[in-house]
């Protein structure tokens, strides 16, 4: 994507430019995410082919949702399509 820019929506740091994802969280605005009650949590594959999964980082008890918040803004983590997690914000920023 010669050209072509893009920015994290949390902090406007610049990312690797994504058509698939156009406004996905850094790796460092990601590391914030927390749920509801201000926990921090930890997303991963559920294994190498892939799967969503998401864990409570102080604990590594599970934590059911896709929901997090990052600086305060509603986020939506999930699987890549070829692997990995993304997270982007519920709504345009």
């Amino acid at each position: 994507m010669f050209g072509v820019t893009q920015t994290c929506p949390i902090c406007s740091n610049p990312v690797e430019p994504s058509a698939r994802y156009p406004r996905y969280l850094c790796s460092a605005c990601a590391f914030r995410a927390k749920s509801k009650d201000g926990r921090r949590l930890q997303f991963n594959n559920e294994c190498m082919s892939g799967g969503y999964s998401a864990e409570y980082a102080d604990t590594g008890d599970p934590y059911e949702s896709h929901e997090c918040f990052v600086d305060g803004i509603a986020c939506y983590a999930d699987e890549t399509r070829f692997g990995g997690i993304v997270i982007e914000p519920v709504f345009n920023l």
